[in-house]
């Protein structure tokens, strides 16, 4: 009986720690599954908050249309929104008028090779400390033929070679970060060039208001001290016009003004940032402002970073 008494009180024990070891694992599984459905809620009100931090920039840059006819890095769009708080979220962003950076789009005038925007290329990559020759394979790269440019072009034959082959779009850019797939570019070269260059969906001009002094140079054709002078010109009035632009820098001694230039702009980058308990989330978007046939803005592309 002894015998038998230890046995079952074994047995109890045992079906005793295999129900407590199955119900440990049954609200981990719990916990976890609770954990995962919060963190999800959490990506999703997140994402809320950055389009509408996104809706919230179109609106700034509809407003501005409205009251202003050039575009200048005084006006409020060009305010940075440091950190909001929103219920239990922070919400930052800012938004950068694209049009103050160099159009690589622009090297294809038409159908054709733009020799003016060529050599102002070329004048950029040798002030950020890259070959000017880098110039014919982002030429390459956009342009609708499969003629090599140059020393430094690449087509096809030379992409399909590569360990990773793939062929040149043979058109327009739609983001910078292409640059990371064409003959000559690599992540040092992108870093040094990438603060200056854009890609934007149709040919466009130079915004004298926000362009940097490094850009202006190239575009003007000019020392880039001269071009920091026409940079403190505006810082204390910004540019109402490509005409007072053109009257202004006469006077400080540039005698070519070119007619790629302009006082506003239609393309601007917005950046959201996103904090909201565990979740950390940004959006990045590029937004078009148009005039006609009346004022309003849409979204070209937009991106998401967890």
């Amino acid at each position: 009986m002894r015998r038998e008494s230890g046995v079952a009180a074994i047995t109890a024990i045992l079906i005793v720690a295999v129900a407590a070891s199955a119900a440990a694992v049954m609200l981990a599984q719990q916990s976890a599954m609770l954990d995962q459905s919060m963190l999800v809620a959490g990506r999703a009100q997140a994402d809320l908050y950055a389009q509408a931090g996104l809706d919230w920039a179109r609106g700034v840059l509809l407003e501005d249309a409205r009251n202003t006819r050039s575009d200048t890095l005084k006006e409020p769009w060009a305010q940075p929104i440091a950190g909001l708080p929103v219920e239990r979220a922070v919400v930052a962003g800012d938004i950068a008028d694209e049009q103050g950076k160099f159009n690589l789009n622009n090297l294809v005038d038409a159908t054709r090779r733009s020799e003016s925007d060529m050599r102002a290329f070329g004048r950029l990559l040798a002030s950020v400390g890259l070959s000017p020759e880098l110039a014919d394979a982002v030429l390459d790269w956009v342009d609708p033929d499969t003629d090599l440019s140059g020393n430094g072009g690449a087509e096809d034959p030379y992409y399909l070679a590569l360990p990773r082959p793939y062929r040149a779009p043979n058109g327009p850019m739609t983001q910078v970060e292409e640059l990371y797939r064409i003959r000559g570019f690599d992540s040092a070269a992108v870093a040094k060039l990438k603060p200056y260059v854009t890609a934007l969906p149709t040919r466009t001009l130079l915004n004298v208001n926000t362009a940097s002094d490094l850009v202006l140079a190239a575009v003007l054709d000019v020392p880039r001290d001269k071009a920091a002078e026409l940079v403190a010109l505006r810082d204390k009035e910004p540019f109402a016009n490509v005409q007072d632009f053109g009257e202004r820098a006469r006077k400080a001694g540039l005698t070519n003004v070119p007619g790629t230039l302009s006082a506003a702009s239609d393309f601007f980058s917005v950046r959201v940032q996103v904090a909201q308990d565990d979740v950390q989330l940004a959006i990045e978007a590029l937004v078009q402002r148009q005039s006609q046939p009346r004022v309003g803005t849409f979204v070209v592309w937009r991106r998401s970073r967890y």
